[in-house]
């Protein structure tokens, strides 16, 4: 009777289990439940490689779409050179064509862009160069814990127009992931690419952990006929490999640690090897509000060959403990958007010095004036420490950054921005004691713009 009673029990199970069962359902997984496409958690800051552009909360992200545009421009520098005095002032021309394709799917996203032009200067004519933006954001879901993704940018301009060349809503890279941007350069063409390469493994519903490794190069071209400062421009490279832990909880809150390994490369032959250990916690404590902070410790070694080290018949090297950190704050409201950041850490000198110590604190913000007009502001100021292996003459330098502007849509479809910016560098030297210079810049561009849907 009992072995009658278990065998029944054992066929309902069975049945059960199998009811609504076909041949083209998927397996059931070997460990646990899988967990759906939709549930996928995402990196938070810093350890993401991407940031969003300022937006307000009221605008929807656009995906799957075709987006191409034609923009004019013209800037003015009362000093191109930078130098503290006989200034010489410059009018520069932009012809920007530009061309977008973004698409969204399950497991799947992309987004492409690519803004050939040419840039024509008035009076510097040696440097009229063509002007290049490209950029490629590609991410795969390769299971639903795997997913991998793509980060490429490439920008060939002069500094003055480096900030109206890509008009993309595609997100930015994160502060840990590129270049120093917190120094403008003497007018000189410059060649940027950051490229970037992300795998992160869902453990669970509440906690990832990920790898990546990013590369950058930044050169300046200077005319060999030109006897300015800017012919000093440090050309640098670098590349990295960085993992992290992170963990959700209270679902607003994230907590977590990276590791990063970083080489820096310079002409003509300096280098650096900076390690940092970063613990990270990050809160959103609404649906567009924003904190993240992270600090941990930092160990550079910079080092020289042996041919261009002042100690004879050896390499200079010099290692370094310090602490590196940073905190970033986002709000984004209907009407008015605002970010904040700080950070400090070692990295390359912005084409003024190689291998230096960056402090940098900046903000920005949006303000929706009515249906047509919005006005934007931002600040920066930045100090950057050389560290020099043998004393290679590098001195400290301070540089303050604002910008303030309009931007209004005659149409959906036409529209200006009109920009005004002011910079100051100073150099701490020795003996004088300080070296100043300022800029005036001023920016005008027109643009004819569509967007069309792409697919579903």
């Amino acid at each position: 009777m009992k072995r009658r009673i278990i065998l029944a029990i054992a066929i309902s199970i069975l049945g059960t289990s199998g009811w609504g069962q076909n041949v083209n359902s998927d397996p059931a997984p070997a460990f646990g439940t899988e967990l759906p496409y939709t549930e996928v958690l995402a990196p938070p800051m810093p350890v993401t490689g991407l940031h969003r552009a300022l937006a307000f909360s009221s605008e929807t992200p656009r995906s799957n779409f075709l987006m191409g545009g034609l923009k004019f421009g013209v800037g003015y520098d009362d000093n191109v050179f930078s130098t503290p005095s006989d200034h010489i002032s410059d009018v520069s021309y932009l012809v920007l064509p530009s061309i977008d394709f973004a698409q969204s799917r399950g497991r799947w996203n992309w987004d492409f862009g690519y803004s050939p032009g040419f840039t024509i200067n008035q009076r510097v004519s040696q440097r009229d160069e063509t002007a290049q933006n490209l950029h490629l954001l590609m991410a795969y879901r390769l299971s639903p814990h795997v997913t991998a993704q793509l980060r490429e940018n490439f920008e060939k301009t002069s500094s003055l127009f480096s900030g109206l060349l890509d008009s993309s809503p595609a997100a930015g890279y994160g502060s840990l992931q590129q270049p120093n941007t917190s120094v403008i350069t003497p007018l000189a063409n410059r060649t940027g690419n950051t490229t970037g390469l992300d795998l992160t493994y869902q453990l669970s519903a509440s906690a990832l952990v990920g790898a990546s490794g990013d590369f950058y190069f930044v050169n300046y071209d200077v005319p060999t006929e030109s006897s300015t400062p800017s012919t000093g421009l440090i050309d640098s490279r670098s590349w990295a490999g960085n993992g992290f832990y992170a963990r959700r909880f209270s679902n607003r809150h994230w907590a977590g640690v990276t590791y990063t390994f970083q080489r820096l490369l310079f002409n003509p032959g300096d280098k650096a090897d900076v390690s940092r250990t970063l613990f990270f916690y990050s809160i959103s404590t609404g649906s567009h509000v924003t904190l993240s902070v992270w600090a941990g410790p930092e160990q550079a070694m910079t080092s020289l060959p042996s041919s261009t080290s002042s100690f004879a018949g050896a390499a200079g090297s010099q290692t370094r403990w310090d602490v590196a950190g940073g905190a970033a704050l986002s709000w984004e409201g209907r009407r008015t958007s605002f970010r904040a950041g700080y950070t400090r850490q070692t990295t390359d000198g912005g084409g003024l010095a190689q291998v230096v110590q960056l402090q940098q604190v900046d903000g920005e913000l949006k303000q929706r004036l009515n249906k047509r007009w919005t006005a934007t502001a931002g600040l920066g100021y930045a100090k950057n420490n050389p560290l020099s292996a043998t004393g290679s003459g590098y001195s400290p330098y301070r540089s303050w950054l604002g910008s303030a502007g309009f931007n209004c849509h005659l149409t959906d479809n036409l529209g200006f921005d009109l920009t005004y910016g002011r910079d100051q560098l100073r150099y701490e030297y020795a003996t004088p004691p300080v070296v100043s210079s300022y800029r005036n810049r001023a920016w005008f561009s027109i643009s004819y713009s569509f967007v069309r849907p792409l697919g579903r």
